[in-house]
């Protein structure tokens, strides 16, 4: 009940908000994209209050990310775990400096791709139904999220369209056509390992699932390591990072891609790529974060001006 009255609470304090004009317009043209149909944010921010672990706090999950809450809600659109995840950044700024997060995330179930492949390996007698290998449709979402009270994200608007498997079969995710299974990170991006070990938090929402890392959390830690979240302090919390100067209105320039379940032992890998930077060497840095069967790597990668 304290979970179900916090995120009322929120949704109704959202209303009361007097957005610029111009800033209403354009969270609503992205939210309205041709193909999406909107939603009805209440289930949605009640659904993610039954994810927070952290229900001490006077705001359970408000040092949580928008980037995480968009992959929470999209995970649990669909059954299936073996999926391609991409997401797309943009941020508006209004006139009191308060930053709008728009987020796109498309997520594609690959198990039915996985599923033939496996028919014509070992023949249909010898694999399983499609259904062991995961339903659910590809879908892509939008949201809308702003900081608000004590919470770094409340969602405010968002929308979802289900895409087709025509579509899913020209898309790109970051360099690879989002539903071929023989391309993965190492062939679009040379990649140099990185040493040291990230701080440890408390889980505000559950940190792993089947032996890795949950989407939501493979990508917090790439927001500590890239210092768009901190952790220092012994407590996770969303910083959000700099705008980029050079990026005006909702133009996307955050991409994070994740694969999650693709080879035929548990795994995750996730790239967190920032273009557009405040930087007079890099015009884009990436980090990834490789995860097989509990063995975790960190890498990175840069693309000079």
């Amino acid at each position: 009940m304290i979970r179900l009255a916090t995120a009322i609470a929120l949704l109704l304090a959202g209303t009361a908000i007097a957005w610029a004009q111009t800033i209403d317009d354009q969270v609503q043209a992205f939210i309205d994209a041709p193909g999406f149909d909107a939603v009805d944010t209440v289930p949605l921010e009640i659904d993610l209050s039954e994810q927070w672990l952290d229900t001490d706090k006077v705001s359970p999950g408000g040092t949580v990310g928008p980037i995480e809450k968009a992959l929470l809600i999209a995970t649990q659109a669909i059954p299936s775990t073996r999926t391609r995840t991409q997401l797309s950044y943009g941020e508006l700024i209004a006139e009191d400096g308060t930053p709008v997060s728009l987020i796109e995330v498309i997520h594609y179930n690959l198990g039915p791709t996985i599923h033939d492949l496996t028919v014509d390996e070992f023949g249909a007698d010898d694999t399983a139904d499609t259904a062991d290998f995961g339903l659910g449709d590809h879908m892509a979402w939008r949201f809308a999220f702003q900081p608000l009270m004590n919470n770094s994200a409340v969602l405010i608007n968002a929308s979802v369209r289900t895409v087709s498997d025509k579509e899913a079969s020209k898309a790109d995710c970051m360099g690879r056509t989002c539903l071929d299974l023989d391309m993965t990170f190492n062939d679009v991006v040379q990649w140099t390992e990185m040493d040291g070990n990230l701080p440890e938090w408390p889980e505000v929402y559950a940190a792993q699932s089947d032996d890795i890392a949950t989407p939501a959390f493979a990508v917090s830690q790439l927001a500590v390591l890239g210092y768009w979240a901190n952790a220092e302090a012994g407590h996770y919390q969303w910083t959000g990072g700099e705008h980029p100067e050079s990026v005006r209105d909702d133009a996307f320039y955050r991409f994070i891609a994740i694969d999650r379940n693709l080879g035929q032992d548990s795994s995750i890998d996730v790239v967190w790529r920032e273009s557009a930077l405040n930087d007079d060497e890099l015009s884009a840095i990436a980090f990834r974060r490789a995860e097989v069967i509990g063995d975790v790597y960190f890498l990175r990668a840069s693309r000079k001006h």
